[in-house]
């Protein structure tokens, strides 16, 4: 008897937990019906032709990948002269510009201070002895006639004078940059420094480049003038012409000059170039 009641209760226990088991299976059934339901009807809610337009807004949200045309190195010169909306416009262009600044003048420090603090290059704009007058800067202009000593001096005197420069081209200078004493006293001082030099080439008989070169200075040279005429269409077709030389050679210098007419065309023009695929550069990167 006891055994049959044994037998018994262990019927019921095994019926009790199929029963169970039946129960939770149709719930956990039931649930995943709701889930294919909830899919179903968010999927129902969105039509394709929205899915394909969040699809192409995502798409257009993603930088496009411009192809790179070619490098362009500007310089732009003779800052110092003047502290006005015109050279302070001149901070607010974009691209990676280097700015040539002549030593000694009322606003030479503080520019090159501030261009220095917007994120721009700076650079000594060496005043050099000329064919014809030669005038201004008269503590720090290069003359031929000068001695050894002299000319170092003054090439010292003009990186102290801005401590932000990381190099130095020339303000002027047909006969200086023609001089092989003086260009190779100035390379020598440059490479101590470990400066790099820019040939602005206002002398077809330049040996700036050459001398540079000879004694291990990192130089470059001046590809394309851009306002020695001040009207903003000729300032704009040379712009275009430096872009065109920086295509074909990969790399190309320009310079121009702190000027209202310089600087509205390149606050138009910079950001075009940069868009058809043309990288403004510092100078210091294109030295070799």
């Amino acid at each position: 008897m006891q055994q049959d009641y044994k037998t018994l209760i262990i019927y019921v226990l095994t019926l009790f937990v199929v029963v169970l088991l039946i129960v939770l299976k149709k719930q956990q059934d039931h649930l995943t019906d709701l889930e294919t339901e909830v899919v179903e009807t968010e999927e129902d809610i969105m039509p394709t032709d929205s899915l394909k337009q969040q699809a192409e807004i995502q798409e257009a949200e993603e930088p496009v990948k411009i192809p790179m045309r070619g490098v362009i190195g500007l310089i732009i010169d003779d800052f110092g002269y003047r502290n006005d909306h015109i050279s302070n416009g001149f901070l607010e262009l974009p691209g990676k510009l280097t700015y040539a600044i002549i030593p000694g003048h009322l606003h030479s420090q503080l520019f090159s201070k501030k261009a220095y603090d917007a994120g721009y290059e700076v650079i000594v704009h060496m005043p050099m002895e000329n064919i014809g007058k030669t005038y201004g800067e008269e503590e720090y202009v290069l003359m031929s006639y000068f001695q050894d000593d002299e000319i170092k001096s003054r090439v010292n005197k003009a990186f102290e004078h801005l401590p932000e420069a990381i190099g130095l081209n020339n303000h002027q200078g047909s006969r200086g940059t023609a001089d092989a004493r003086v260009m190779t006293l100035l390379s020598k001082e440059i490479k101590d420094k470990k400066m790099f030099f820019i040939d602005s080439r206002t002398a077809s008989n330049s040996l700036a480049e050459a001398t540079m070169r000879k004694y291990g200075v990192p130089t470059n040279k001046r590809d394309v003038f851009l306002d020695n005429e001040l009207d903003e269409e000729k300032i704009k077709i040379q712009l275009l012409k430096l872009a065109e030389v920086s295509e074909k050679k990969g790399i190309a210098i320009g310079i121009g000059h702190v000027k209202p007419q310089t600087l509205n065309v390149l606050a138009r023009e910079i950001p075009d170039l940069q868009s058809k695929g043309f990288r403004f550069e510092f100078v210091s990167n294109l030295v070799y």
